[in-house]
């Protein structure tokens, strides 16, 4: 199996090209992703992998600068880059620095990926570092698959260690904190739709550049992820830096986002199921105060909300409610709402019925210039070019 690198400063594209193939199916992995070149040097020193595929323009450190980087450590790989058309000088310049071929970002399909995959992998076919990661691959695969059956089951963490290997194992027994994201509040909602391939490439996404923890994919619609308490602390990150973010990834593509209860500085493994198996079976991942006014927002947010009103409507003081919501969800009860009406026009937008003005108003923004604006600030582009992907 070949690994593969993905680099890119937009979120979106690293998650469609995260989705646009079943990679092992085809003989690929993909080890990581990350927003620019500064960040991806870490990664590729850690992961080696064997195909990057990279933009061009990012910030700080942008496509060519890496492939020069990456020319001058004689890194063994093959680099592909991703293009704009008016990007062809910058392309050129790519290939003279050794990259093995470029993508059109508008024109990226299946096929046409696979084909240049295919193409470039022809070249690796004889070569150490294929053999390396192949080994690499087979060695590490499995680790997913028994620590998922070692959360489910019952077995002492010393008598699991025993039977699979203190050397490959014996990190179970270190300081470790977990997350749980779930999204089974949501599965009764007919618009809800989540694949398990989605939900761990937005983990993965989340986490990029950051971390690399265990994220064990339960079912469709939930995921344990584990993190090395040890790797936090050297990466001075707290796991509500990385949910917080995690949050924001999931409300920028929809309006459903996931609770996720977590918990640091747990003692070993055994802690760490203990504490999952305490997630598993609490009755809602939210307190009551905080369901109460999602459940009111989500049921309101066409109508004109303040903080006041919704605070009156759940029966809570506007401040102990903000707080409590921010610490809960992760972003205030302004940001909130504002996402989830964004995200219910772009919804509307992609139906094609209504017209602009009257899709503010359906969700709740009387002021079309104030929607146009909200809507590029949550979606990176304004109403009318976000329809015109849908709509030519």
């Amino acid at each position: 199996m070949y690994s593969i690198l993905i680099i890119d400063d937009e979120p979106i594209v690293k998650i469609a090209l995260r989705s646009i193939l079943p990679w092992e199916e085809h003989g690929f992995f993909i080890c990581g992703t990350a927003s620019n070149g500064l960040e991806a040097v870490p990664l590729i020193e850690k992961h080696h992998p064997d195909i990057i595929i990279t933009d061009l323009k990012m910030p700080e450190m942008d496509g060519l600068e890496l492939i020069r980087f990456l020319k001058e450590k004689e890194y063994p790989g093959e680099i592909l880059v991703l293009s704009n058309y008016e990007d062809f000088d910058s392309v050129r310049s790519a290939l003279l620095l050794g990259a093995a071929d470029y993508l059109l970002k508008i024109k990226i399909q299946p096929d046409t990926l696979l084909a240049c995959l295919n193409k470039t992998t022809k070249k690796m076919q004889n070569t150490a570092d294929r053999k390396d990661s192949i080994l690499k691959t087979d060695i590490t695969e499995p680790i997913t698959d028994h620590l998922l059956s070692f959360f489910q089951g019952e077995e002492s963490l010393d008598s699991f260690i025993e039977r699979y290997g203190a050397e490959k194992f014996g990190f179970m027994k270190h300081s470790c904190a977990v997350c749980y994201v779930t999204f089974e509040k949501f599965l009764s909602n007919d618009a809800f739709s989540i694949s398990a391939n989605l939900l761990r490439d937005m983990i993965l996404d989340a986490v990029q550049g950051v971390l690399q923890p265990y994220i064990l994919v339960l079912s469709a619609h939930n995921a344990l992820v584990v993190f090395s308490q040890k790797e936090l602390m050297c990466s001075q990150v707290k796991v509500e830096q990385l949910i917080k973010k995690l949050y924001n990834r999931f409300t920028m593509y929809q309006s459903f986002a996931p609770d996720m209860p977590y918990k640091e500085n747990l003692k070993n493994y055994e802690e760490a199921r203990t504490t999952y198996q305490d997630f598993l079976h609490s009755e809602g991942h939210y307190k009551n105060d905080v369901a109460k006014t999602l459940t009111y927002i989500e049921n309101n947010y066409m109508h004109r909300l303040t903080l006041s009103s919704i605070s009156a409507n759940v029966n809570l003081s506007t401040s102990y409610l903000c707080r409590v919501f921010k610490s809960e969800v992760g972003t205030s009860i302004t940001s909130y709402l504002n996402n989830l009406r964004i995200r219910k026009a772009a919804t509307l937008i992609k139906e094609n019925t209504f017209s602009l003005k009257e899709i503010s108003v359906m969700v709740g923004i009387d002021d079309q210039l104030y929607f146009s604006r909200l809507f590029k600030k949550c979606m990176g582009i304004s109403p009318s070019e976000y329809g015109k992907r849908f709509h030519l």
